[in-house]
């Protein structure tokens, strides 16, 4: 009889946790149960014990394919409510395992184990959503790899006698399922032994393949669960205080404000989530790194909002959408200082206009189908004028603007695409109004190997008469490849072409355009160790690059690049770039047709990262770059050097700080456009400068609990710019000596300090303190004795922000459980 209960036994548990579909897929059986387990880190509930076990977990690093080292179990029970995923994580030395604190989310090369739920809900085999926790029990999600994307979850950790645990509690309403009896999800678990840098899958995960999720197990069992109401209000407060101080005048200015606001996600389906902002709040946002821009182009600063960059993988398709126009300088905020009669002076500006509310629905259904909307709307600026006698004025700078963004994405086969988006700006008054649209397309065979992969896009501008002098203008592109996607041996040949007119900065983002360039890359990686060598990665490029209109050469550009990781944990590279036959630059000179011909340059760049488990680490590189030249190219070279050391004094607390040095010898650039008094033809100048720019930081974090931090952040950005001779750039874009008195050298100095304490006192509520200091300091006297400009660049004036924000997240489905509880269905 006791064999018979034995057997029985084994058979049931094969059935559950040994089963493989037929392409092979891991199977595990998730259990229901009434009553959830208590999210303690402790798995002593009997309700545990009624789960089939997932094991024998496989190595991905750094020995890819081997048995994993040490032993790992998960189990997944549900309710009504959601899962619940109990890991054990056994380990042959339990106080060797490393839990230091970070951040909520900021776990990149934190020194902490760490265990990974991976669930594809949908099972369309092309998203996932990601939770994870550490050993010291910091939090960390994501949504298809948008780590800004933030859930509501419960996990616990517990280090025991033979490794440590973890239990997670994932409400059905952070997921997105299909509304079936009966459930079949992608799951994967992963675990990571920080102090041996090795990772683990429990289904395995190739490196050489370019998709995981369809590496990924299934979890079955989940049956007759109704997906919830998905409705949730986070209504936040802020106060702040401005202090601004004049050191021309030496005033001092003291603003008080209040805001409040919410923001609300509303679940439309199973499939599709709508999120508002309204009268949203971004003042205690980490502060822009600004630079000392000499290029003919705008400087793309990265979006640091949160509701602007949470869930937004859709609207990034084609490239069409920058969020940072929305609610960025006013369209003739330059025009104010024109409207100006003699006796007029204009008192108020804003840099800004005032962002009334954002929207955006997205999400994807079963077959793959992702549909998104976004919308934003701006009230109108206006700048305050006021006359000798007092009397003020307005004069719009901005009217009343609408922000538009439509995504249609289709996926199929597993690993292909296509979208379409359309993404518009409508001003009333005038202004400009500008569309365009766009496609993005990924079309790979069944295995992901081969395929063809690229965008399209078109731009349409009806233009503002009082800044142009034409109604509109056109313009598109285009960029297709044909790839290889996977394997240790990778390809891709390449062409990208872009109008002269193609125009999208009205919503999106383009810097260059103007050009065709055809290009081709090979690539060749290693994932298996020999010798010294962990990890190997190399590759080769090729490009030709032409003028679009006219017609004509540009250039030719060929690199390369190796790095490898070693036994040590030391990782290092190096590359290298060549323009064999200079570069013909139709842009530096900012006239249309002006070529600047450039000659034949070579870079050489060298990198270091040493292994981030020591209490003491560090990061470095040195590159040069020499221009071949005669005369006012003769010794012309850049020069940089980085340095960035990771100290970790305790758990609890670390530090980085970081110097990145770039020198610039008989550095050669446009500077100004003159008119000659005598003939009336205008002239263009360029010039030969000794260029400096020294950017250094430090970010310091104190980590109170795995819910309370103090975040420091101090960066100083330091450029000189010298100039020693001029030259006036003649038609066939050779530089010739003149007589220039112009003044233009530069000293420039951007200074922010950002000061943030954290509690993150319930789920998805939080409490945040913070004071922002920032000094802007621009002066035509060089001065190259660093702590003298450090402490003159206090006296031109600063500005100081402090604020208190509290955010509290309300779960519809939480406040009225009762009523709402979920129920099984019939």
């Amino acid at each position: 009889m006791k064999q018979l209960l034995l057997l029985t036994l084994v058979c049931i548990t094969i059935n559950l946790v040994g089963q493989v579909d037929p392409s092979g897929k891991k199977i595990l059986k998730a259990i229901y149960v009434e009553n959830a387990p208590k999210i303690d880190g402790v798995l002593d509930e009997s309700v545990w014990d009624q789960a089939p076990i997932a094991t024998d977990f496989v190595e991905n690093t750094p020995n890819p394919g081997r048995k994993a080292s040490q032993r790992t179990e998960v189990k997944v029970l549900y309710t009504t409510e959601g899962i619940y995923i109990g890991a054990k994580m056994y380990d042959t030395a339990p106080d060797s395992i490393l839990k230091q604190l970070s951040v909520r989310d900021a776990t990149g090369n934190v020194n902490a184990d760490n265990f990974a739920v991976y669930i594809d809900g949908m099972y369309t085999q092309q998203t996932d959503f990601t939770f994870q926790v550490t050993a010291a029990g910091v939090q960390v999600d994501q949504n298809d790899g948008d780590g800004i994307w933030d859930a509501v979850w419960k996990s616990g950790v517990k280090i025991v006698e033979d490794g440590w645990v973890a239990e997670l509690e994932i409400p059905y309403s952070q997921l997105r399922f299909p509304k079936s009896d009966i459930q079949t999800w992608g799951i994967n678990f992963g675990r990571n032994i920080r102090r041996s840098r090795q990772g683990f899958f429990w289904s395995n995960i190739d490196p050489t393949q370019d998709n995981e999720v369809q590496q990924q197990g299934l979890l079955k069992g989940i049956e007759r669960i109704q997906p919830p109401v998905r409705l949730s209000f986070t209504p936040y407060v802020a106060g702040y205080l401005n202090h601004a101080y004049d050191g021309a005048t030496g005033k001092h200015t003291f603003t008080p404000n209040f805001s409040a606001g919410a923001d609300m996600k509303y679940g439309i389906n199973e499939s599709f989530t709508l999120d508002v902002a309204l009268v949203p709040d971004f003042g205690d946002v980490q502060s822009d790194n600004l630079v000392f821009n000499l290029s003919p182009f705008e400087i793309y600063y990265a979006e640091r909002r949160p509701f602007f960059t949470e869930g937004v993988e859709l609207f990034s398709r084609a490239n069409l959408f920058y969020s940072r126009r929305i609610g960025s300088s006013p369209a003739r905020y330059r025009l104010a200082a024109q409207q100006l009669d003699s006796t007029e002076f204009i008192t108020k500006n804003p840099e800004k206009p005032y962002l009334i509310n954002a929207l955006k629905v997205s999400g994807r259904t079963k077959k793959g189908l992702g549909l998104g909307l976004f919308n934003a709307v701006t009230a109108p600026a206006f700048a305050q004028i006021q006359n000798d006698s007092g009397v003020t004025r307005r004069y719009e700078t901005e009217s009343f603007t609408n922000y538009n963004v439509v995504v249609v994405d289709q996926q199929f086969w597993r690993h292909s695409y296509v979208s379409l988006i359309n993404a518009s700006v409508v001003r009333f008054g005038g202004y400009t109004d500008a569309l365009a649209t766009g496609t993005e397309f990924k079309i790979a065979d069944k295995k992901n190997v081969y395929g063809v992969a690229g965008s399209a896009a078109m731009s349409h501008r009806f233009l503002d008469t009082l800044k142009h002098n034409k109604d509109y203008d056109n313009g598109y592109r285009y960029d297709i490849s044909f790839q290889k996607f996977s394997g240790n041996f990778r390809f891709r040949v390449r062409q990208q072409t872009m109008s002269k007119d193609y125009n999208i900065n009205d919503i999106g983002f383009v810097g260059r355009t103007n050009f065709i360039n055809t290009s081709a890359w090979v690539g060749y990686n290693t994932y298996q160790p020999f010798g010294h060598i962990l990890r190997m990665w190399s590759g080769l490029d090729f490009s030709y690059e032409m003028l679009y209109n006219p017609a004509v050469f540009t250039r030719i550009q060929v690199g390369g690049e190796w790095g490898a990781t070693l036994t040590n944990f030391l990782s290092l590279g190096a590359d290298f770039r060549i323009e064999p036959m200079g570069y013909n630059d139709y842009f530096e000179a900012r006239t249309d047709g002006q070529v600047w011909a450039k000659p034949t340059w070579t870079r050489i760049n060298f990198w270091f990262s040493s292994d981030y488990r020591k209490v003491f680490a560090l990061d470095g590189g040195l590159n040069y770059r020499r221009f071949w030249g005669q005369g006012a190219w003769a010794a012309s070279d850049v020069i940089g050097a980085r340095l960035k050391p990771l100290i970790r004094f305790s758990d609890n607390f670390n530090m980085i700080l970081s110097a990145d040095l770039t020198v610039r010898r008989n550095s050669l650039g446009y500077v100004t456009k003159t008119t000659d008094n005598g003939t009336g033809e205008q002239q263009i100048i360029f010039g030969s400068r000794f260029r400096q720019d020294l950017e250094t930081s430090i970010s310091a974090n104190y980590l109170f609990t795995n819910k309370i931090s103090l975040t420091l952040r101090v960066r100083h950005y330091w450029a000189v710019v010298d100039y020693n001779q001029f030259y006036g750039l003649s038609t066939n874009g050779q530089m010739n000596d003149i007589i220039y008195w112009g003044d233009h050298d530069t000293n420039f100095n951007a200074f922010n300090i950002d000061l943030i304490f954290r509690w993150r006192f319930a789920p998805g509520s939080e409490l945040n303190v913070v004071w922002k200091n920032a000094i802007l300091s621009y002066g035509t006297d060089p001065n190259y004795d660093y702590f003298n400009n450090f402490g003159g660049m206090f006296e031109t004036g600063q500005n100081n922000q402090f604020s208190i924000k509290a955010l509290y997240y309300l779960d519809f489905f939480t406040l009225f459980k009762k009523k709402n509880r979920g129920k099984r269905l019939n």
